[in-house]
């Protein structure tokens, strides 16, 4: 006991502020073991030096959110003899949306295939950890404030040029006026990427954000590090000539809408790894075709797929199912500028409405998390889970509409767009409804017209759908606070606007969960949408494909497959 207090009293000693706080709030017994690892590697404490203080501190008692769980079912046995010759590792993947560019890429699709050939500073896993890929280390000042980045040096470009903090900073200047702005929305502006040195750089935000790592990693999919001189000649569709990066691939043949294909990058820096000699990527314009091709073999993985489209690969004797719990929903918005939804007691009636345990098991076979009306998902280990679920009370719903003046209801028009179970939803949500006198008149449409005429200004109630992240700030900063861009509720509120300044800025979970609860009580309360559910990511691999790495975000790494 005395030897584990007396490395854990050394490495203190040479800690900041902010990693002691850490280490007092596990030693504390305030968080778990695993909340632990995982806030250390955002505020760049190595895996070894949290490895010695997990065994070290020895807390008399943990809390635990289950964040980041992961479960495996397997059918069937998996042969041990390795494939003889060159092994190519086949993977299906919804179409990407658009054109495969760093700036615009929006999909999950898309970001797949970005992130083959490119790589990031650090990548987000299963865990919600962040792992070092080409930073080897990063640290904060004081306040969050400003963080400073390490690079990785001796790693080449296929190019054959050596990754520098030039590259970095191009890169994220190259980024931050596309997608990844709502990832960078109050955080990082033009400008304030700076290379100190050739291998380190220096991000100086602002206002203090106490997750920042995660919008430079794979997180935030667009933040991929490319050539400066790449950007220098920057243009559209000038990324899909030849997929430039650091990665453990190198492009063999793109065929838009068909598939990608690649052979290892023989300068990877990763010198360890067993890379296969080929992998493709196979594109299906619906989720169906690539179950029916998963099934007939010409596929050994899908990387994500859903319960309703997938059912036949939950019981298939060759098929091992990874579950990822994950952050992943979609927002039923209620424009709150627009009658009657001025008025929260109609919005709560609307809520009350949904019997959300008969949604998981209808559209998910249970594989889903309840949501409580926020965007702060029970992964998020930042996550407040002490506040009352939201549950149906279609008699309360029905008072609270007479209180608000319409006892016999009234008509309304939700849009959303055909895909996934978003129609399912909206049926399910006009259904509820029709109990309290409540008409929902539905308006599915192609995606591109849902976003281009009805997301944000075109329809009082929509279905929008989210993908995964490692943390909630996007959800809650730039898709709710009064000036996010994708705010389409028009939700308006200084005292959740202030929640939000207060927990992106946190740099320890104290204050996260602290600020994470005044922000899920506020959206209770108000109701500016309704978010039924978190569903799981689903992973569907031949028995005899292992060795593969798959993210809630949509990232499938192939670099350590392997075929028996």
């Amino acid at each position: 006991m005395k030897e584990r207090q007396r490395r854990v009293d050394a490495i203190r000693r040479v800690s900041t502020p902010v990693e002691n706080h850490l280490i007092d709030e596990y030693a504390a017994g305030k968080i778990s073991r695993r909340d632990f690892i995982r806030r250390g590697t955002v505020i760049g404490m190595g895996f070894p030096l949290l490895g010695v203080l997990a065994s070290c501190a020895s807390p008399d008692a943990t809390t635990t959110t289950g964040a980041g769980t992961t479960t495996t079912t397997a059918a069937g046995t998996t042969s041990t003899t390795a494939v003889a010759g060159p092994i190519t590792v086949r993977n299906g993947l919804v179409a990407p949306a658009g054109a495969i560019d760093p700036v615009t890429v929006a999909d999950e699709g898309g970001l797949a295939v970005l992130g083959q050939s490119g790589e990031y500073l650090a990548f987000s896993d299963s865990n919600l950890e962040l792992r070092p890929v080409l930073a080897e280390s990063w640290s904060p000042n004081d306040d969050g404030s400003v963080w400073t980045f390490s690079l990785r040096q001796g790693v080449l470009f296929q190019d054959g040029t050596e990754m520098k903090a030039a590259d970095v900073v191009a890169s994220i200047e190259g980024v931050i006026g596309g997608n990844a702005a709502s990832a960078f929305y109050r955080a990082l502006s033009p400008g304030a990427t700076t290379a100190t040195d050739d291998y380190t750089v220096t991000f100086e935000l602002d206002r203090p954000v106490g997750s920042f790592p995660y919008l430079v990693s794979s997180d935030n999919y667009n933040a991929v590090i490319l050539p400066a001189a790449w950007w220098a000649g920057y243009g559209e569709g000038v990324y899909e000539q030849t997929f430039p990066g650091t990665g453990a691939w190198k492009l063999e043949a793109f065929e838009q809408g068909v598939s990608v294909s690649y052979t290892k990058n023989p300068d990877y820096w990763d010198v360890g790894r067993v890379i296969p000699d080929r992998i493709e990527h196979v594109f299906f314009a619906e989720e169906a075709a690539a179950v029916t091709a998963y099934l007939g073999g010409e596929v050994d993985m899908l990387g994500n797929f859903s319960v309703a489209s997938g059912q036949a690969l939950l019981t298939d004797a060759n098929t091992v199912v990874t579950e990822l719990r994950a952050a992943p929903h979609r927002q039923v918005h209620l424009a709150t500028d627009v009658e009657p939804f001025t008025d929260k007691r109609v919005r709560q009636a609307m809520a009350l409405t949904l019997n959300r345990a008969d949604i998981l098991a209808g559209l998910f076979n249970g594989k889903a998390d309840l949501g409580n009306d926020h965007p702060m998902a029970p992964v998020f280990p930042s996550s407040d889970l002490t506040v009352p679920q939201r549950e149906a009370n279609v008699e309360q719903a029905r008072q609270l509409l007479a209180d608000a003046g319409l006892p016999d209801g009234f008509t309304v028009q939700l849009s959303g767009w055909n895909g996934f179970e978003m129609p399912t939803l909206a049926q399910l949500v006009q259904t509820a409804a029709a109990e309290i006198g409540v008409t929902v008149e539905l308006n599915i449409t192609d995606a591109g017209t849902y976003y281009n005429d009805f997301w944000l200004s075109g329809s009082p109630m929509g279905i929008t759908d989210y993908g995964h992240r490692g943390v909630p700030n996007v959800y809650i900063n730039y898709a709710l606070r009064s000036d996010g861009g994708w705010n389409a509720a028009h939700f308006n509120s200084s005292a959740f606007d202030s929640a939000v300044d207060t927990f992106v800025g946190a740099l320890d979970l104290d204050s996260q969960r602290a600020a994470a609860k005044t922000v899920e009580e506020i959206l209770l309360d108000e109701t500016p949408l309704i978010l039924p559910y978190f569903y799981y990511h689903l992973t569907a691999a031949k028995s005899n494909l292992s060795g593969w790495e798959v993210s809630a975000m949509g990232h499938v790494r192939l670099e350590g497959a392997t075929l028996s």
